[in-house]
């Protein structure tokens, strides 16, 4: 986790001191955990910072610091520190049946994506923490399960970092949906966003919509002073939302705190949180199966367990030398699971995220690599050098 300082630019001076209170009660909430002091930002000094975003209009601004980390190196770190504490990891391998007895979970059936078996894994706590696909495994197990979850998608584009240079991120509170704008310093690029779309389903591989994208085009070029064109797009990418469904009209209203519950079979399903939440969600499950499955153990306090390791700083770039490269696949493949182009270029190094382009010239020496390491054919790097490139077409926004 490191720290990032975030400015918001104000027009108006009340909404300096409304949005500096604020601000205040977030330092003094944070005690000593805050990531530095918020300071009001004169005209001139909003200027030195961001000269294009001053000149929209505005008076002055603010600067609050907040914390950001690399979610593939924190994933990384959970699933290496629990590996170490004697979980058994599974990867590319999929829950395609729930097995009962007597109307009791006993187990699921899993599927290997590779082989194409499936495997019968007996369990005494079967736990649903599957996000946005969490009401998809609800109707493994009952058929007529209703969905719980109203799943909402996020686009971000990514550009040149040379577009706002600095080490500031800029944060407009309020857009025509009423979210915030924001344009972040990301790994050498800056990345812009973002968007509150409602889902009627969720996919794997979620796209950015074409009217997402000129939203938020529009809104960076009004807002921050920018004159940006799709040609200038890096990437653009969607997450999704498991928001928990309510009572709110708007996506961007519903709650994004989580909740646990057991359905009458016995299986445990954890919906909504978010990344910053994930030990209390893992707390409150596993405080919800104590009582309720009346199982005998003592849940580890986590509150001082370390991760294996932090963020990692260097997989921003594809090592480009082919002995760098190899090394850096038979690393990913021997220790981090690593078996296919997109895990390498997508989840293990973020070039995908950073540069499609880039991401789908690499694509065929790494897919290579990969054979190699893995004792795959020729045929098989070929295969995954397609999927791959068909996949990151997604990320290409049309230009025309």
């Amino acid at each position: 986790m490191q720290s990032q300082g975030f400015v918001i630019p104000v027009k108006q001076r009340w909404r300096q001191v409304y949005y500096g209170l604020g601000l205040l009660c977030y330092d003094l909430l944070s005690g000593r955990r805050k990531w530095g002091r918020t300071t009001a930002l004169t005209r001139s000094e909003l200027r030195e910072k961001f000269p294009k975003v001053a000149d929209q209009g505005a008076i002055g601004g603010l600067r609050y610091s907040d914390g950001k980390f690399d979610d593939v190196g924190l994933a990384l770190s959970l699933a290496k520190a629990s590996a170490e504490k004697g979980a058994v990891l599974v990867n590319h391998c999929s829950a395609v049946g729930i097995n009962k007895n007597e109307g009791t979970i006993t187990g699921v059936t899993v599927k290997d994506h590779f082989s194409g078996e499936s495997h019968d894994i007996e369990a005494r706590v079967v736990i649903n923490a599957c996000g946005p696909f969490g009401d998809a495994l609800c109707r493994l197990d009952n058929p007529h399960h209703e969905n719980r979850l109203q799943p909402s998608q996020g686009i971000h584009l990514v550009f040149d970092g040379e577009v706002m240079p600095g080490e500031d991120a800029v944060l407009i509170p309020k857009t025509d949906d009423g979210r915030i704008l924001f344009a972040v310093p990301w790994m050498g690029k800056v990345l812009v966003g973002t968007t509150d779309t409602a889902l009627d389903e969720v996919t794997p591989e979620p796209l950015a919509q074409e009217d997402e994208i000129d939203f938020v085009l529009d809104h960076a070029n009004r807002h921050l002073g920018l004159q940006l064109k799709r040609s200038d797009i890096r990437s653009v990418f969607a997450g999704l939302r498991p928001l928990i469904k309510g009572r709110k009209d708007e996506t961007s209203d519903l709650s994004r705190s989580h909740n646990v519950s057991m359905s009458s079979s016995g299986l445990i399903n954890v919906r909504g949180g978010k990344w910053t939440t994930y030990r209390k969600m893992a707390e409150d499950t596993l405080a919800f199966i104590r009582r309720k499955k009346r199982l005998d153990f003592s849940p580890a306090d986590t509150r001082y367990s370390r991760i294996v390791e932090g963020p990692l700083p260097d997989r921003i770039h594809v090592p480009e030398g082919t002995d760098e490269l190899r090394s850096a696949v038979g690393k990913a493949v021997d220790e981090e699971m690593c078996a296919t182009v997109e895990d390498f270029l997508a989840r293990r190094f973020r070039t995908l995220f950073l540069d499609a382009k880039h991401a789908i010239s690499l694509a065929p020496q790494v897919a290579d690599l990969l054979a190699e390491a893995q004792g795959f054919s020729a045929e098989w790097a070929q295969q995954q050098t397609a999927t791959f490139q068909q996949l990151a077409q997604g990320y290409l926004p049309k230009t025309s």
